[in-house]
This record gives structure tokens, C-alpha cells and sequence, in this order.
């Protein structure tokens, strides 16, 4: 199946990094003709989802692409596109004229993501980690977009929807601090 590389980079930016859940340290491809082609990568408090075709005519597939195997494509400006097959419980990844990556799936199962996307927002501000924000504009970059493309649709205490704009089929969920205490101005500073 043709694979879209820039998607698949993408995703990884919100996959786990953690051993204990090894079942997220990578990218789920899922595959069926409900839904199309979709990427989709998950730590727990952020995920990110792109759907890369609409269509899907062969059998349903589920599988966890894993991260050092996605790290270790270098992207080429001029080619998006790469060639996954499977052989066995092998697969292999050619892409820009490399030599083709053989690697396992990860063996797991990738839990409900969209349990998780909220059918709307409220708009009531949140709180996020930082270091997100930051993650968000390397997805961006990744997608070649540029870094003001990104929006979040706050949800108060509830997962917010981030957007990468026009011509992006696809979206982020990021999940709110909790119990974050308030800032106020320090004495000094009045």
C-alpha cells in the first residue's frame, strides 16, 4: 500500500516514548472502508490523527507502525509517498530510492482513540503543557505548514481540538493540566 511519509512523521511527534506503554511508542495505520487510510499516535496527553485517503478496498488493517523505525526516515521535499508490504508477520517500507526499512508491527493492541475527540468544544480556557505547544509546531513544519496555522479550540477541563488549517485532514487532541494552581503577580512586581 502507498503510505504517505510526511503524514506517518507527522503522527510520531505524539507518540508514546514510555516502556510501559510500549503499545504507543509508535504509529497505528488503520485501514478499512468506513473510515479510509488513517494515521493515528497517542502518549496519553496529547494525539495527533490524519486520515490519508478517504478510500479502502482491500481487508481491514490495524497495525502499529514503531517509532525507531519512523525515526529512521529522512524526509525528501520532493516525495511524500511510500510503499508498505507485508510478507508474513515482516513488513517493509520503501521510500525516495532508499533501501527498503523490514521490520515487525508492534505487538499490542492501540487503545480506542476516538473515545477521547470531543464532538465539541465550549470554549472555555484551559491550561496546557508548554512543551505541546512546541510539539505542535513540529507538526506543523512537518506537514510544511506554516507555524500560524495551528488553533486550539479550548474545552475548559475537557480535551481541546487543535487544528493545522485549510488542506490538512487531519487534527490534534490535547489533554488540560490538572490540578494546576494560579498564578498571581508577585508582590514585588505591583
Amino acid at each position: 500500500m502507498q503510505l504517505n511519509i510526511r503524514l506517518l512523521k507527522a503522527a510520531a511527534i505524539a507518540a508514546s516514548k514510555e516502556e510501559t506503554r510500549y503499545y504507543l511508542k509508535g504509529v497505528c495505520l488503520q485501514a478499512d472502508e468506513k473510515s479510509g487510510v488513517i494515521l493515528v499516535a497517542t502518549d496519553g496527553h496529547r494525539l495527533l490523527a490524519f486520515r490519508q485517503s478517504e478510500t479502502w478496498e482491500g481487508e481491514p488493517i490495524n497495525v502499529i507502525i514503531p517509532n525507531d523505525v519512523i525515526a529512521s526516515i529522512k524526509l525528501n521535499k520532493h516525495q511524500d509517498i511510500g510503499e508498505l508490504t507485508q510478507d508474513g508477520d515482516k513488513w517493509s517500507l520503501e521510500y525516495a530510492g532508499a533501501p527498503g526499512i523490514t521490520f515487525k508491527m508492534l505487538d499490542g493492541t492501540f487503545p480506542d482513540w476516538r473515545r477521547v475527540v470531543p464532538s465539541e468544544c465550549d470554549g472555555r480556557q484551559a491550561t496546557f503543557n508548554p512543551k505541546y505547544y512546541g510539539d505542535f509546531a513540529k507538526v506543523a513544519k512537518a506537514l510544511d505548514k506554516s507555524e500560524s496555522c495551528i488553533s486550539i479550540e479550548h474545552n475548559n477541563d475537557g480535551p481541546a481540538l487543535v487544528s493545522f488549517g485549510a488542506g490538512v485532514d487531519g487534527f490534534g487532541v490535547i489533554m488540560p493540566l490538572r490540578n494546576r494552581e494560579n498564578v498571581t503577580k508577585p508582590e514585588w512586581a505591583k
